[in-house]
């Protein structure tokens, strides 16, 4: 444990709120600590796990530990939602080290979102099993034996091709992957793993809460895939997750893999009492410089301390501050985010993890589990978007039972403002539901193609339901994909390995990101880099500023010079439209019929603007000829009545203001609903829209296929409603603000938005 802070988080907290140059704490909640409950499973452990368990501190288990592996032990698949750093990795690594010392040819696979994660892991395990005699040796198909260095090995993009040939041939006993490789390596070339199917006992899949939207849906196919492919070899896995605190983890779990959970949520590890204080700076005041303050005050102070921004320019700004303002503590401090490349993402993990940095600014990049040792301090810079996501932020901190503060300082944003008006709320509010579509038809479809490659599609598929599926399969026939023989009934592939071709994240292809040295400085996938990092953008890496000087989409490259004192940021100028391709459901609401279904959109970026940092000041706009971004997702759309537009009129308020806004703040309050930021999410407003014959509205996934966000709005659209009326009648400005209807991701500027006529149109939806 590193030494103590010279100073009490209760001192710091005192000090917070005496600073004439901070902003008001307008709300402090102190959550009590909690004690630590002990139980040990019916069967006790072996003494060669207990031996090892005790050299790494670790005398007994916790009641949720020892509850998790009797159900594992017993043949359960199970769940389980425990707060950061509660133990969970034991409730699975103990249960597979007794089954490798039960049957050394038993395997394992690990399956972790990113990267840090695996490293995270694989040492982890190695120091559970450091004294553990487990077999390194394992038997080759042609009967000459290979030998597996370690019983634990990665398995990824990382790993040459030698090391992935001997672990191929000689499978250790537990593989750490993610599931793309689990996708284009194993799924795809199984016969080459039969060794390792033949024996899988356990599949484990950490954080499970990240696999929703679509890189869930695609992930939920991966995975029956994989449990089809075991069956080949006489494989039954048993499945182990974990996730944070949401609200339906069995049930997520259950989408992921079509298997019943048990789940384990009641945690018996011990906490140190958190401090959550919320600050609302002032009209005027800079959330960012006084989010900076605290973070440096905090760090000067001996705690460590981390601050989660929403967007990487802003973790960039506070890093460049930190780094001009601070000089004296700049050198242990860093920036984190995506984008970085890997190896400086392992770098500063190591740091932190060994404390020679004592404060890092992230994005959500750090939300994940990654162990960077223990944390005093985080600084939510904005309301993460998310219950769910705030909690297991503010979990980051208050590790070994020591007391732990948590700011958030609040932006000028609508669900910000909301909770700062109402901080109980928060606190008694229940966590977001996570949601993926795994039937979803352009995902099924692609992974329908990889399974028939993978081994024959027959009616009798013990995973698929193939007479369900069958228009899908007939549509791939008719596109030339795959073939049906008839008379066995059996479905084909006319080529070798689609695998290659079905992408199973969102983020398209990848940009480099270069420097005039042709250094990289790292990478940004499509379309972002049309919003982030067009021609006169203003890019910023490890608090250092560039220019975008070209975007070559041909070579996929951006090119970047180094520039220095830019008091001015950039921002996408957009253009959105919509075209209904299909309606899967209707509502009947007071006035109107909600539509949700399948939409075409077409999002460009026709220009950008300069922003000064300093002020909310538009600095010039420049136009860009750019191709458009173009994609098929789920939405939610409304006819406007022609007699609610004349009563709107009547009242002299701005129609076009009325519908934009009522748009903004559909999309803000959504949240409140589905796991999500409103970044995940667009919308389109239009006084007359030739589909519908009328004004309309229109709210959609911001992401292919869509992520499920807007139908689970569809399925509570009256609370949703409700909500954002509640919303802008709640907060104090007239006509618009940043605290109810401006949305910074506008591609119009704000431009006109009048909240008193979207709350007449949507109190009016609403019956009242």
């Amino acid at each position: 444990m590193s030494a103590l802070p010279p100073i009490t988080i209760d001192d710091f907290i005192n000090e917070i709120k005496k600073r004439k140059d901070l902003a008001e704490a307008v709300h402090h909640e102190e959550l009590a600590p909690a004690e630590p409950h002990f139980a040990g499973p019916e069967f006790p452990l072996r003494p060669e796990i207990k031996e090892a368990l005790r050299s790494l501190g670790v005398e007994r288990l916790y009641r949720h530990q020892a509850a998790g592996i009797e159900l594992i032990r017993r043949g359960r698949n199970v769940v389980v939602m425990t707060p950061t750093a509660s133990g969970k990795s034991l409730i699975y690594n103990i249960p597979v080290v007794e089954s490798i010392l039960d049957d050394p040819e038993a395997h394992a696979l690990y399956l972790f979102p990113l990267k840090g994660l695996e490293q995270d892991q694989l040492r982890a395990f190695r120091e559970l099993t450091s004294g553990i005699p487990l077999e390194g040796m394992r038997k080759a198909d042609s009967g000459r034996r290979s030998f597996a260095p370690e019983p634990c090995e990665i398995y990824d993009g990382d790993t040459t091709d030698y090391r992935r040939k001997k672990i191929r041939e000689a499978p250790p006993s537990v593989i750490l992957t993610n599931p793309d490789m689990l996708h284009l390596a194993i799924n795809a070339f199984h016969q080459k793993w039969e060794l390792f199917l033949r024996n899988l006992r356990y599949v484990v899949i950490d954080e499970v809460h990240t696999y929703r939207g679509v890189f869930g849906s695609h992930v939920a196919n991966v995975l029956r895939r994989l449990r089809r492919i075991a069956k080949l070899y006489g494989g039954d896995p048993l499945f182990i997750a974990c996730s944070a605190t949401i609200a339906n983890p069995a049930e997520l779990a259950k989408g992921l893999t079509g298997l019943d959970f048990e789940l384990i949520e009641k945690s018996a590890a011990p906490r140190g009492k958190r401090n959550f204080v919320f600050i609302n700076p002032a009209p005027g005041q800079s959330p960012y410089t006084i989010a900076t303050k605290i973070f440096i005050s905090s760090v000067r102070s001996g705690f460590k301390t981390i601050a989660f921004t929403k967007a990487r320019k802003i973790t960039e700004l506070m890093h460049s501050w930190v780094r001009d303002g601070a000089p004296d503590v700049c050198g242990a401090v860093s920036s984190y985010r995506a984008g970085f490349l890997p190896e400086e993402r392992r770098e500063i993990e190591r740091r932190l993890f060994d404390g020679a940095l004592t404060g890092v600014i992230s994005t959500s990049a750090l939300e994940l589990g990654v162990d960077i040792g223990g944390l005093d301090v985080c600084v939510l810079v904005g309301y993460p978007g998310t219950i769910s996501s705030t909690w297991q932020r503010s979990g980051r901190v208050g590790r070994s039972g020591r007391d732990s503060l948590i700011v958030m300082v609040a932006l000028a944003d609508a669900l910000d403002q909301y909770f700062m008006r109402n901080p109980r709320d928060f606190f008694r509010r229940a966590v977001e539901a996570a949601v993926l579509d795994g039937e979803n038809r352009t995902i099924i479809k692609s992974h329908l193609l990889c399974a028939a490659s993978e081994a024959y599609l027959k009616g009798t598929d013990p995973v698929f339901d193939v007479k369900r599926f069958a228009p899908v399969l007939e549509e791939l026939e008719a596109e030339g994909l795959i073939r049906h023989w008839a008379k066995g009934d059996i479905w084909y592939p006319r080529r070798k390995y689609p695998q290659k071709d079905v992408s199973i994240r969102e983020t398209g292809e990848t940009y480099a990101i270069l420097k005039d040295d042709g250094g990289m400085l790292g990478e940004a996938g499509f379309p972002r880099v049309l919003y982030d990092l067009h021609p006169g953008a203003v890019y910023l890496h490890k608090g250092m500023q560039y220019k975008v000087t070209k975007l070559d989409m041909g070579e996929k490259k951006v090119h970047c010079r180094a520039a220095s004192g830019l008091d001015y940021y950039t921002r996408a100028i957009t253009n959105e439209e919509t075209e209904i391709l299909s309606i899967e459901g209707s509502k009947g609401l007071n006035g109107t019929v909600a539509h949700m279904g399948m939409l075409k959109v077409t999002e460009r970026v026709l220009g950008y603007m300069k922003k000064s940092i300093h002020a909310d000041k538009n600095l010039g706009e420049f136009p860009l000829d750019l191709p458009p971004s173009v994609f098929t997702t789920m939405g939610v759309w409304m006819a406007v009545d022609e007699g609610i537009l004349d009563e709107v009129r009547a009242a002299k308020y701005s129609v076009a203001g009325a519908l934009h806004a009522a748009e903004h703040c559909a999309i803000a309050t959504l949240p409140l609903f589905a796991l999500c930021d409103r970044m995940d999410l667009g919308g389109v407003s239009y006084p007359f829209n030739a589909d519908m014959g009328s004004a309309a509205i229109f709210i959609y996934d911001g992401h292919e296929g869509g992520v499920g966000l807007t139908r689970r709005g569809f399925e509570c659209i009256e609370e949703w409603f409700s909500s954002a009326v509640r919303l802008m009648e709640e907060c104090g400005c007239e006509v618009s603000c940043p605290s109810c209807t401006q949305d910074p991701k506008c591609g119009n500027n704000n431009e006109p938005l009048d909240k008193r006529g979207a709350v007449m149109i949507l109190k009016r939806w609403l019956g009242e």
